[in-house]
Formats: C-alpha cells, sequence, structure tokens
C-alpha cells in the first residue's frame, strides 16, 4: 500500500471514524456512500497534506467525486 492510501485511510479512520477496506479505496465508491460529506472531506484532505507534507490543488479536488479519483490524485504524490 503506498504512503499516501495509508495516510488517506488513516486519516478518515481517526477523523471520521470509518473503516475503509482496500475495496472501498479502488472502487468508485462515492463520498456520500461513505456518510463523508464536503466538510469531512475537507477536514480529512487537510489532515492528509499535514501528514504528508503536501499541498493539493483545490480546484482539482472539487473535480473529485469519489474515493478511487481521490486515491489516483493522491498516488501522484508518492
Amino acid at each position: 500500500m503506498s504512503r499516501t492510501t495509508q495516510a488517506l485511510k488513516e486519516s478518515v479512520k481517526q477523523l471520521l471514524e470509518v473503516d475503509l477496506t482496500d475495496e472501498q479505496l479502488t472502487d468508485g465508491t462515492a463520498f456520500k456512500d461513505l456518510n463523508i460529506d464536503s466538510l469531512d472531506t475537507i477536514e480529512v484532505l487537510i489532515t492528509v497534506e499535514d501528514k504528508l507534507d503536501i499541498q493539493l490543488d483545490d480546484a482539482r479536488l472539487e473535480k473529485l467525486q469519489n474515493i478511487s479519483e481521490l486515491v489516483q490524485y493522491l498516488r501522484e504524490f508518492d
């Protein structure tokens, strides 16, 4: 598992008390299907940025619709 994927899983679990499986991180599961609203998503992304010492592009993040798109974007930082 990549460093960014691990950071995402840890952040979601820690902040939202949601346990994501590898299958959920690689399929088309929408954020709303995981009961993750936009505020929760922002909180997770800020935590991921801090953990990985990266800066995510807000305009690009707005276009992401599901977990797999987010993971694909985060993998660019591996």
